[in-house]
């Protein structure tokens, strides 16, 4: 018996994950086909399983078997495979064009024997070593087995498959493909990330699966509560997955110009930068005029590629840019109240405003997202300085009038 008396036989379990098995394959097909073909579509409880058709023709059929046994096998005279065989021999009965024109597809995380019938339908780069695809005897085989078996069960499968003709029977299985040893519905997963490699920012993928899947989810169930259930195009997947690289693009900045020097040329056009004349206009000299122009640099080069490269949102530098200010307002505000309290001349308003950028050299690191570096939020503060929307002398607005550089 199983959980609180229940028999393992009346569990939903192994059905749910069957169904959620479903969704999330149709998901790693349909990937195959994005940049290759925006034309097709794919189905799930439409024409079977999972379909894919192009133009409103069905060219592959997918037929899934989830087990949580991993070590189940895919045998002979089993109903997993007899089951499958019996949906695809009926449809081929009723229109003989079917294995002509696509793929029967059977997706099993079940294991077939190198010597089964299943083995000698894997696809032709899957077969095992001293074996080969084989989709005659495989017809033989299983015409032997269903004339022979006694299995009530599996008399309706048994009945519709030799009510095919023996060429029909054969071109049947030469349409069929048997793909076990798949990832069950936990590890395709990471089957789904492999193929997002192509897609996310390097290091993003598990971050993209979640976004696709929280796209995908609703939409495969809109697509099965539909009247008739409707297909989910290839095209719409490729337009969410823009999307999606979009969004995780703007999420992870990278830093460019952590290490930037700027030219001597630069260096010395700085000069005339209000920015300087700040430092200067407090006494600040030598190596730390070099430090301020290399930071200045380096914050203004990294926030220019962002923005060129739409990588910030609108209004995110901005909001930064207010953090910066909202931090340095109180200290700016105590050193006027200081200053005008004592009555200092100018080498103690000097001294008062070295105390203020002595903060923004050695404390003040304001994150930007996730990032906290030293010269973005120190050459940021350096930007803002040259526009005079801050300063560090107490008179720097009348020193410094917003003309110029």
């Amino acid at each position: 018996m199983g959980k609180q008396g229940f028999s393992p036989d009346f569990l939903a379990g192994p059905s749910a994950a069957g169904y959620l098995y479903q969704v999330r394959l149709a998901l790693l097909f349909a990937l195959s086909y994005v940049n290759r073909d925006s034309n097709v579509e794919v189905s799930i409880e439409a024409l079977d399983d999972i379909s894919f058709e192009r133009d409103g023709e069905a060219f592959d059929l997918l037929q899934t078997k989830h087990k949580l046994n991993r070590t189940a096998s895919l045998t002979d005279s089993g109903a997993d495979l007899w089951k499958t065989i019996r949906i695809w021999a009926q449809a081929s009965a009723v229109d003989p064009s079917l294995p002509g024109r696509m793929r029967f597809a059977l997706v099993t995380t079940g294991q077939a024997a190198d010597d089964s019938v299943a083995a000698l339908l894997r696809p032709a780069p899957t077969y095992a070593v001293g074996s080969k695809r084989d989709p005659k005897t495989a017809a033989d085989r299983l015409t032997s087995i269903a004339e022979s078996s006694t299995n009530e069960a599996l008399k309706p499968a048994f009945a519709a498959f030799l009510a095919l003709s023996q060429p029909m029977r054969a071109s049947l299985l030469s349409s069929v493909e048997i793909l076990d040893q798949q990832p069950d519905l936990v590890d395709v997963e990471v089957e789904i990330e492999e193929c997002l490699r192509l897609f996310a920012p390097r290091g993003q993928t598990q971050k993209a699966r979640e976004m696709i899947e929280g796209w995908w989810w609703p939409r495969a169930c809109k697509a099965l509560i539909d009247k008739p259930p409707t297909p989910i195009g290839v095209g719409e997947l490729e337009a969410k997955l823009d999307d999606v690289r979009e969004m995780l693009k703007r999420e992870k900045l990278n830093l460019d110009f952590e290490e930037a020097e700027p030219t001597d040329q630069q260096a010395a056009e700085f000069d005339a930068f209000r920015f300087i004349g700040q430092l200067r206009a407090i006494g600040v000299s030598g190596i730390r005029i070099q430090w301020a122009k290399r930071d200045y640099y380096r914050a203004f080069s990294q926030r220019s590629k962002w923005t060129r490269e739409h990588a910030v949102h609108d209004g995110e530098l901005a909001s930064f840019e207010k953090r910066l200010i909202e931090e340095w307002e109180p200290r700016f505000e105590r050193m006027c109240d200081s200053s005008r309290r004592e009555e200092n001349g100018d080498s103690q308003l000097q001294t008062a405003g070295q105390d203020l950028f002595h903060w923004v050299e050695t404390e003040a690191r304001i994150p930007f997202r996730s990032l906290l570096t030293r010269s973005l939020s120190v050459g940021s503060y350096h930007i803002l300085a040259n526009d005079i929307r801050l300063g560090w002398h107490r008179d720097y607005k009348t020193i410094f009038p917003k003309e110029g550089k």
